[in-house]
């Protein structure tokens, strides 16, 4: 049997090994918060159409208009809800300067479809890209669904190039969000310095999937609709690129890097104008 000084110290030392992990692995989410997810945003109620210019970040005073973006939440029948955003892109101006380059106007349409449960989770993902100039039907779809096994079965299509049709399991919990890659973000309630997540993103531009980490890294102000507002600054980091995304204290997003290759793309939020 142990002495009882032995027993004190055991029990001290479990104490003081449960503390360290409350500390590390428990505390956190009730000082910060919990991140955002589609639970927090399925109940919100429906809005109406926001429209998004998108421009070229030069690294100068004025960014190059090359398109824009139109989003919008929908409730279902079901109680839950749907996302929907569409996003307009001239390849002309976006690769102008880059390897890319072309001589005439293409347009890209990029449509996204999110589902989720009145419970808020996941029920499907599907993207669309869409070229004007080839009609309306789309040249590349992927669509996400969650599975039993804690994975999101995604599938691409496309209609130029049997290299693009393929199939692929990623891991994936039930809380993740999962985004198309040029899609909008409407709102990112309840933020919080220090919170962190992880979203999956299906990219159409390089056609595959990307997991990125995201921080809320501090609050800061910037002009928006000609005033002053303070915003979080939202940190997105990736194997290949980082991006970010300033959101207004009550959750509306104002600014946000989009994640492509070759140029940085910024979207920023048209405010809403009285009839």
């Amino acid at each position: 049997m142990p002495t009882t000084l032995t027993r004190i110290l055991i029990a001290s030392f479990w104490l003081i090994c449960t503390g360290m992990l409350i500390y590390r692995d428990v505390l956190p989410e009730y000082l910060v918060g919990e991140p955002p997810d589609w639970k927090r945003m399925v109940n919100k109620p429906e809005t109406k159409p926001t429209r998004w210019l998108i421009a070229v970040d030069e690294g100068g005073e004025k960014n190059r208009v090359v398109g824009q973006a139109f989003n919008e939440i929908k409730k279902r029948a079901d109680g839950g809800s749907s996302f929907t955003s569409r996003v307009k892109i001239d390849a002309k101006g976006l690769f102008q300067g880059t390897p890319l380059q072309v001589a005439e106007s293409t347009k890209f349409q990029f449509v996204n479809t999110t589902n989720i449960t009145p419970q808020g989770l996941l029920d499907q993902i599907k993207a669309e890209v869409l070229v004007e100039e080839l009609g309306d039907k789309p040249i590349l779809v992927i669509q996400g669904m969650p599975t039993n096994q804690n994975k999101l079965d995604i599938r691409f299509s496309s209609s130029i190039s049997p290299l693009l049709n393929f199939r692929q399991l990623i891991d994936y919990a039930p809380k993740d969000m999962v985004r198309g890659g040029l899609e909008p973000i409407d709102q990112l309630p309840g933020l919080r310095i220090g919170q962190r997540w992880t979203t999956q993103i299906l990219q159409p531009m390089t056609a595959r999937p990307d997991s990125i980490k995201s921080e809320v890294i501090e609050l800061s102000r910037i002009f928006w609709d000609g005033n002053p507002t303070e915003v979080f600054i939202v940190e997105h980091k990736a194997s290949t690129f980082s991006a970010r995304t300033w959101v207004r204290r009550d959750g509306l997003v104002l600014r946000q890097q989009l994640p492509t290759p070759l140029v940085k793309l910024v979207l920023e939020r048209e405010p809403e104008r009285e009839n």
